[in-house]
């Protein structure tokens, strides 16, 4: 694990297909460089409320860590909550805790999301990209003591099963 810094960027969507066209984007944007993506999944709500994950792109940030387990460890999830919120750090506004919150009031049965994990960035771009779909996005540094926690997490057998208890994920990244 590296003692970069990586950031969280969570945005909504009023429809389902904005989450994946960003995606796209997204693919375009590491391409030209202008982006180091290290993991990307889009999200929606099945036809029960349940959250489902859409892991699409990696996760080397955190050895053995399965991507839609790490995005159900970084969305608060069930054994974790508070402990990871404590250490993150801020980017914009919030903290990890109001990540749930924030999907939960934007993310109905017709929305959707993208959750980015970026190193590198041109911080303006990607926000103008989003605004460009309606998006404000919750952004967040995370300490290397948070990923430290978030590894530890999502190596846990514990942990793997409470969050797919919790959270549907379907692994679209072939890794």
């Amino acid at each position: 694990m590296s003692e970069e810094v990586y950031s969280l960027v969570v945005a909504a969507f009023d429809d389902k297909e904005s989450a994946e066209y960003v995606y796209d984007t997204l693919l375009t944007m590491e391409n030209a460089e202008m982006v180091d993506l290290k993991m990307a999944s889009t999200l929606y709500r099945n036809d029960k409320g349940k959250l489902k994950v859409h892991h699409k792109h990696g996760l080397t940030t955190w050895k053995g860590a399965a991507g839609g387990v790490a995005v159900g460890v970084l969305l608060g999830g069930p054994i974790l909550g508070g402990a990871v919120g404590a250490l993150i750090g801020r980017r914009g506004k919030g903290e990890l805790g109001e990540v749930k919150e924030f999907l939960d009031e934007r993310l109905g049965q017709e929305e959707s999301a993208i959750v980015i994990l970026l190193r590198d960035a041109q911080w303006e771009a990607v926000r103008d990209m989003l605004k460009r779909h309606d998006a404000e996005p919750l952004m967040l540094e995370l300490s290397p003591e948070a990923e430290r926690a978030i590894a530890e997490a999502t190596a846990d057998e514990e942990v793997i099963h409470s969050v797919r208890e919790e959270i549907e994920i379907v692994d679209h990244s072939g890794e």
